[in-house]
This record gives structure tokens, sequence and C-alpha cells, in this order.
């Protein structure tokens, strides 16, 4: 008998804290701000609109003269990650480019479906399909990180669609790579579950561990994380399903391995690093370069994963300089 008064107590005990959790949960999505396009604060330069994929609708602004030639800005992959991070680049190039800024499939404005299949492969083949059915003609392609990494396989599976690239620290050669295993999918079931899952990422997608995060290793000069670069981020994660695509993130199944697709690269390539980048060292360029020795680097120092936001004026200049020469030959 006392045996079984232990279990029942343990029990109770255990369904009162899931009862504390999901109402903690609860409580956290409603008091989530549905951001839009035009609400105040956003100043990302262009109008905006969407693209109706077949996974779900893609948010994206548009800057820049139509005659001018396309450049595709791509984001990388977090809590709370949006075409946001190039709000002060986008003004600057639509001078020279065509603009063209989207939310990847679950970030941003865009939707957030829970059946969609997140992987590298979904990513590869939406920004093709972007370029295929929104800008309509090959383009340049500015991207970070993981996003970067998406765009050298999008070069080197659909050359055709692909001008240049500049990628700001890829993912895909020394890290983020490997695929997803037993423990990645066990861990994927687990932040699938509706009161642990949604609990654990609303750790991680807090407003302290936002941060906290941006502090220590996306800027270099902590002046960058504002109160209102938490805000976006904090009410961009907090979106009905946009922890779907940051529970494959964090499980491995948006790895991807780039090492023979870089080496493939016929386009030019122009890498960018942060001296001070600590989530993806500068050493990892080492790589690339030996893998597609064509390719050059370009180091920004005082910087970390943001050398787009942290010295903008420039990768601006970096950028138009690198671009201007191949749009006026076309």
């Amino acid at each position: 008998m006392g045996r079984v008064q232990k279990l029942w107590k343990g029990l109770l005990a255990g369904s009162a804290g899931l009862a504390a959790l999901a109402a903690a949960n609860s409580l956290i999505a409603r008091r989530a701000i549905k951001p839009t396009p035009d609400a105040p604060g956003n100043e990302i330069t262009g109008e905006a609109r969407m693209f109706d994929w077949k996974h779900g609708r893609i948010s994206y602004r548009t800057a820049g003269a139509d005659v001018a030639l396309p450049l595709i800005f791509i984001h990388g992959v977090g809590a709370g990650a949006s075409s946001l991070m190039w709000q002060r680049n986008t003004e600057a190039l639509a001078r020279d480019f065509r603009i063209y800024s989207l939310d990847l499939l679950g970030f941003g404005l865009s939707d957030k479906p829970a059946a969609a299949p997140y992987s590298a492969d979904l990513y590869v083949e939406l920004i093709a399909d972007f370029i295929r059915e929104v800008v309509k003609d090959s383009a340049h392609i500015v991207a970070s990180s993981l996003g970067a990494a998406f765009a050298v396989r999008v070069a080197d599976e659909h050359k055709e669609l692909v001008d240049s690239l500049v990628l700001v620290a890829p993912t895909g050669a020394d890290v983020l790579r490997a695929r997803p295993g037993m423990a990645g999918a066990a861990f994927y079931g687990l932040l699938h579950s509706p009161v642990l899952g949604t609990s654990f990422y609303n750790a991680v997608a807090s407003e302290r561990s936002i941060r906290d995060y941006a502090r220590r290793q996306l800027f270099f000069d902590r002046r960058f994380v504002t109160d209102r670069f938490v805000t976006e981020h904090y009410a961009l994660s907090h979106q009905p399903g946009a922890q779907h695509p940051i529970s494959a993130f964090l499980s491995g199944y948006l790895n991807t391995d780039v090492r023979d697709a870089f080496a493939r690269l016929t386009q030019p390539v122009t890498l960018v690093w942060g001296r001070q980048d600590q989530t993806n060292p500068l050493e990892q360029a080492t790589e690339l370069l030996r893998l597609n020795p064509h390719a050059r680097l370009e180091i920004f120092d005082r910087c970390r994963m943001m050398p787009q936001e942290e010295d903008a004026e420039k990768f601006n200049a970096l950028v138009r300089e690198t671009l201007r020469p191949r749009s006026a030959a076309a």
C-alpha cells in the first residue's frame, strides 16, 4: 500500500508540474504579438509581397529598379531569424540592384506549417523555386551562415540560377554538416511533445536567451543588442508554428554537407568572416579556400556573426564593388 501511495503522489506531482508548464506555455502564446510587414519600427526598405509556394506563403520585400540585376538576401537560422538581419544593407544596395529579401519558410512573416518537411533539401528547393518563379532571372545571392550553405547547394545544383555568391561565414564544411542519427530523431520527437517540447522552446526563445546569445555569439559590440532587437526577435520567434523549423535545426535535420558542392562552384564566390566569430570560427574559412582556390576571403575586424550589421558601410561597399563589374558587363 505504501508503494502505491508513493506512486500515486508521484503521478500527481508530475501531473501538476505538466499542468503548470502547459499553463505557462499558454500564457506565453497569448502574449505573443503578431508582427506585420508595415508595423511601426519595421524599417526594411521596399515593398512587402507574398510568394505562394507549394508548402506555404513566403514573405519577401523588393526594392530597387526593376531593370537592375537581381540580388537576393538569405538569412540564417535561429529563434526569431528573418530578413530583418539585412535592414542596414537593403536601402544602400537598392541603388545598384533589384533587391529581394525573403523570410524562409517557418521564419519571419512567412507561413509556418507544422506538416512541412523541414530540412536542408526543402530550403534549397525553396530558394531555387523563388528565383525561377519570382525573380525570373539569374541572380546574385548574399547569404549568411546556414542560409549560405543552402545557397551553395543552389548554386551547385542549379548553376543557371546563380551568377555569384557573397557568403557570410557559411556552415557545412566543418560544422553543421552531419546528418541526424537516432539521437537526433529522438530529440526531434521530444521537441514535438506538446508540453515539454514547447517549454524547452520557450526557454530557448525567451527574451533573456535571445539577449544573451546575441551578446555572446552574434555581435562583438554589445551596443547592437538593443531592446528593439530583442523585442523583434522575441515577437517573431513566438508566432504560431515558429518552433517547427527550430526543432528541425536543433535535431540536425537542417544540416547539410557543402564541401563537394563548394569545390564544384564555377561562379565567383566571396567569403565574409568576422574575425571574432566564435560560433563558426575564422579557421573554418581555410577549408573552404582549400576546396575552391578561386574563392576570395574578406575578414571584418571587431565582428562576429553579423558583419553586415556591425560594419554595414564596409559590407555594402564590398558587395557593391564585388558585383558591380558584373552588373556593368551584363
